[in-house]
């Protein structure tokens, strides 16, 4: 039941990108570091644990659709990401081998033209989670995510954006492992773009 949940929310949130437009430019990308944190939340959905994370990740976003007209415009993007997470602190009473996680997301975003205060967007994806840590109630290391979220993008100079966003991350094992009680968790971050 949980794969078929995660690849509904993917097909679903991916459509919006696979829109044909003649108004397709050649593709950009670049690339951001992000810096934030979140905690899961007890109580929420089926979560018993409340794991508290600093969060660190890497994001290669690909433009592959830039619309300028119609109730589709703004860019299409792709995003490949790489985050660690560390855990500061968990709920259960076994602490020895708690490091973190480390993941790869998938993520579809949608940015929205430009406005008097940036550039607001919204993202949907999910991947491969890898539990460095001893969670009640997670029954193997092997996870996988989805997530959605929303943001802001604005700039402080012509040449540095930076980005604000908050999202809902999920995490369980899909059903593969007993226990599954999954990690629901509200996360911000802060981010910038790189030169390069």
């Amino acid at each position: 039941m949980e794969i078929k949940k995660i690849l509904l929310v993917l097909v679903l949130g991916g459509l919006p990108f696979f829109s044909y437009s003649k108004e397709k430019k050649e593709p950009a990308s670049y690339n951001q570091i992000l810096v934030g944190g979140g905690s899961s939340i007890k109580g929420f959905g089926e979560t018993s644990q409340e794991v508290r994370t600093l969060d660190i990740l890497w994001r290669h976003a690909r433009i592959f659709n830039k619309k300028e007209t119609g109730w589709l415009r703004g860019n299409h993007e792709f995003w490949i990401e790489t985050p660690i997470s560390f855990l500061i602190s968990d709920s259960d009473s076994n602490d020895s081998n708690d490091f973190g996680m480390i993941g790869l997301n998938f993520l579809f975003a949608w940015v929205f033209p430009e406005t008097v205060i940036g550039e607001p967007y919204f993202l949907i994806g999910g991947g491969p989670q890898y539990i460095l840590a001893d969670i009640d109630g997670v029954g193997s290391d092997l996870c996988g995510n989805y997530q959605m979220g929303c943001g802001l993008r604005f700039h402080l100079t012509k040449k540095q954006p930076i980005n604000l966003e908050i999202r809902y991350h999920h995490i369980s094992n899909l059903g593969l492992a007993e226990p599954n009680i999954p990690l629901n968790s509200v996360k911000f971050f802060c981010g910038f773009t790189l030169p390069f």
